[in-house]
């Protein structure tokens, strides 16, 4: 054919020219439009995906079937494009085809979760649990609970954000991320008792988020004065699994506020016991000498280690591979939630990254 010879050749321009001109679209040219228009989405050419399958719809002897994959391959290019509000519009119609239903959903979805609009994205997946509940994400309708309640909480609106929260529990699973928005918002409304309390969950649940909780953690202990408290905690914690001490050292080197005596010493025992880092640094002013001249040079390691980390990445997807600076309990790049979590390693190669 020749316009797969034009296409073959690099010469994208000209093998489109000739499907455009074609008079009869059969089963197999059908196919090689379809073909063809995914290729150039895929390719990042969505302008010409756009006018392969706006060609196809075009065309009057198209049957209904052909035309709503049409349809739908164009609500593809439109999302593509970021041009949102056509391909809403076109997923929407296509919620109506019952060969398309779910995938329109699930692209409603999609839609919905990259432009913020967390209510909607909670009554399309609704619908599609009804419609195919195995294609429906486990946690998803919990964690648009929780942006909502996020949301509400900026706006000190604690009310509405209780009220969201208690909607994410009925999830198939309950998310720890739901327990940590209720101590957030425990924190926020002054109820440090009932924050300490949950922080603690967390950091027991989940233990990649320690370096995160432990800051928060620290400050509500502060605010109730429970140090004592934080330091039968964080003793407990390193008993049972001696790995967090490393945890805990991030949290200390990312939170210069943090001065519990138990999180400055698993920052002091981690250092000697990192030869990168107990090499860079003076061990001898660390490990001898009077307690004030200790506190002094770890306060000096820390301040340095804190300058290098804040230009560092501190987070990265388990799934694809994605970093950031920010925690972010949606990856912007594979799309996948509670994938991006704290580097673990501490070390200043890996901050360097």
């Amino acid at each position: 054919m020749k316009g797969l010879n034009f296409l073959l050749n690099e010469k994208p321009d000209q093998a489109l020219e000739v499907f455009m001109r074609m008079v009869e679209v059969d089963d197999e040219t059908l196919e090689t439009h379809f073909a063809l228009g995914g290729l150039f989405r895929r390719r990042g050419e969505v302008e010409r995906a756009i006018r392969v399958h706006q060609n196809l719809i075009a065309r009057p002897n198209l049957s209904r079937l052909h035309r709503d994959q049409a349809f739908f391959a164009l609500g593809e290019d439109y999302l593509s494009a970021g041009l949102f509000d056509r391909a809403e519009k076109l997923f929407t119609q296509m919620r109506e085809s019952p060969a398309h239903r779910a995938d329109a959903l699930n692209r409603l979805i999609r839609i919905y979760e990259l432009t913020h609009d967390w209510q909607q994205a909670i009554e399309v997946y609704k619908e599609l649990e009804r419609v195919d509940s195995d294609s429906a994400g486990v946690d998803q309708v919990a964690h648009y609970y929780c942006e909502l309640a996020e949301r509400a909480r900026a706006e000190k609106d604690y009310s509405k954000a209780r009220s969201m929260l208690k909607k994410a529990e009925f999830g198939r699973r309950k998310t720890v991320r739901g327990t940590l928005e209720q101590a957030d918002l425990a924190s926020d409304s002054h109820d440090y008792k009932k924050a300490i309390r949950l922080y603690q969950q967390v950091v027991e649940k989940e233990h990649s988020l320690i370096s995160e909780v432990v800051p928060k953690l620290a400050a509500s202990c502060r605010a109730n004065k429970a140090d004592k408290q934080m330091s039968r905690f964080l003793e407990s914690l390193i008993k049972n699994q001696p790995k967090t001490l490393q945890a805990i050292a991030m949290a200390v080197v990312w939170d210069p506020n943090i001065d519990n005596p138990v999180a400055l010493q698993c920052l002091h025992d981690y250092i000697l016991a990192d030869s990168t880092l107990k090499g860079l640094v003076d061990v001898e002013h660390l490990d001898q000498g009077d307690e004030e001249s200790k506190r002094v040079a770890l306060a000096r390691v820390r301040n340095g280690l804190h300058n290098i980390a804040a230009r560092a990445k501190r987070y990265r997807c388990r799934q694809c591979g994605f970093s950031s600076r920010e925690q972010l309990w949606q990856c912007p790049s594979c799309r996948s939630w509670e994938t991006v979590a704290p580097i673990e390693y501490l070390s200043l190669l890996s901050m360097f990254g």
